[in-house]
């Protein structure tokens, strides 16, 4: 049995899926939507933890630039649909979350870690872990 790899396109194409995982709730918000920054965190978190080993005060940083921006998304998630609960809101960023994060890992266990799109997440998580609001 040959089990082809796929190519570096397939599995980009899949990657930029997750780039619109959010769409519907930020499709028509400008270049600093908070639902696209937690979009980025998530995805850079992901790429990181699959592919480095953070420092310790690295990773404290990040996860409180993350948390903080966790926070400001779901209120932007309550706000644009005041019909949500903050339980159904939390939910819907965990299954965002969850899709973009198994996303990631399919692409690095597909393609690695080396990849020019993975690096760019990793050098983003190590932008966000130094990024001071």
């Amino acid at each position: 049995v040959s089990h082809s790899r796929p190519t570096q396109g397939s599995v980009m194409k899949k990657y930029l899926i997750v780039l619109v995982l959010f769409s519907g709730l930020s499709q028509a918000a400008d270049k600093t939507d908070i639902l696209k920054i937690f979009q980025q965190f998530t995805l850079s978190s992901a790429a990181a933890g699959k592919c480095t080993k953070p420092k310790s005060e690295e990773l404290t940083s990040f996860l409180a630039n993350y948390q903080m921006v966790t926070t400001f998304a779901l209120g932007e998630v309550q706000k644009r649909r005041p019909n949500m609960s903050k339980a159904q809101a939390e939910n819907f960023l965990a299954t965002g979350g969850e899709r973009a994060t198994n996303a990631v890992y399919k692409v690095i266990e597909e393609i690695g870690c080396e990849t020019p799109k993975i690096q760019r997440l990793i050098d983003s998580y190590h932008l966000q872990a130094k990024w001071k609001p």
